[in-house]
């Protein structure tokens, strides 16, 4: 049985890979049965609903959880943690968040067999007492992650009044992917290459506060669909990425995917999501920032090659550990 109470949340994020990662399980041949709450009116009810009436109805069927949180009551369970953020940075979240960081981990030292998507997260997992064997799934891409085409870079530039040159960033107003530090770097390097920073993503009420600054220069364009996303990575000189965690970090390949290189923090979980292809500077410094910006404006930097990993690979390796029939 799979715990569908993810489906019901926009799909951005994590619940988009979880969404992901379940089509390509299932279309892999894993026999399950998704179980998703009752319409309601808010999170509370679906968060009731998954560790009271989802164990219920699971009885001895083992429940398959992709995201992050589970049935803490099932007598069954495996449970995929992404990361643990709330946990590793409590200041970025609001307090009810705090408590939703906890109920993680509750899952994960209660499960039968935990997943995660980057040996990083398997380490902070091991560290906080999980026994249970873990195994690493990693993220991938759909095929829909792809380069534009020229009309269609100009379209969607053209829709959201972006001039080039810009660097993207996607994510502003997650407090722990470090706006402040990519529009300070911008600043800087705009005295030098003139350019846009163009900000992707909106507020949510799970995070702390973030400021950013009032400059014509920088652009919030609030959320994009995919396919608008991956037009202004075609079109970007960078994705700049200077988040201070990750789990795993998916924006990266993307802007790989779609001919564009990527900036990346330097912290553990990139390196390894990333392979060691990227081009990392250090978080939180200023000066590097805005000369690997320059770099990238400069066309001086090439992006690698895509990664060839797709979520039907994640879906094999899913069904690999999911061997019991979940219906």
């Amino acid at each position: 049985m799979v715990n569908g109470r993810f489906l019901h949340a926009t799909p951005t994020g994590l619940h988009k890979a979880a969404r992901s990662l379940l089509d390509a399980a299932i279309e892999c041949g894993m026999d399950a049965e998704v179980l998703t709450p009752p319409e309601t009116n808010g999170r509370l009810s679906d968060h009731l609903w998954e560790q009271l009436a989802l164990p219920r109805a699971a009885g001895e069927r083992p429940v398959l959880s992709l995201a992050n949180t589970a049935p803490i009551a099932a007598k069954h369970g495996v449970v995929l943690v992404h990361d643990l953020a709330p946990l590793i940075g409590p200041q970025w979240f609001v307090p009810a968040v705090r408590i939703y960081g906890r109920l993680v981990l509750t899952a994960a030292r209660r499960a039968e067999h935990v997943l995660t998507v980057s040996n990083v997260v398997a380490g902070e997992l091991v560290d906080r007492g999980v026994s249970a064997p873990i195994t690493v799934v990693r993220n991938a891409l759909g095929p829909e992650v792809r380069a534009a085409r020229a009309g269609e870079v100009d379209d969607v530039l053209r829709k959201f009044s972006v001039r080039p040159p810009y660097v993207l960033f996607v994510g502003w107003a997650d407090p722990r992917k470090d706006v402040a530090t990519a529009v300070a770097a911008h600043r800087l390097a705009n005295r030098t290459v003139p350019h846009r920073l163009v900000l992707t993503g909106l507020a949510h009420r799970n995070f702390a506060p973030v400021v950013v600054p009032d400059l014509d220069s920088v652009m919030r364009l609030g959320y994009v669909a995919d396919a608008e996303l991956c037009a202004l990575l075609t079109g970007a000189a960078a994705l700049v990425y200077p988040s201070r965690y990750e789990g795993f970090g998916l924006p990266p390949l993307e802007a790989w995917a779609c001919g564009t290189p990527a900036l990346v923090s330097d912290i553990p979980a990139l390196r390894e999501s990333t392979e060691g292809r990227a081009t990392y500077v250090s978080p939180g410094v200023v000066d590097a920032w805005a000369a690997a910006m320059l770099s990238a404006l400069r066309g001086e930097i090439e992006p690698p090659p895509p990664t060839t990993r797709t979520w039907r690979d994640a879906g094999r390796e899913l069904v690999d550990v999911v061997r019991e029939p979940l219906g």
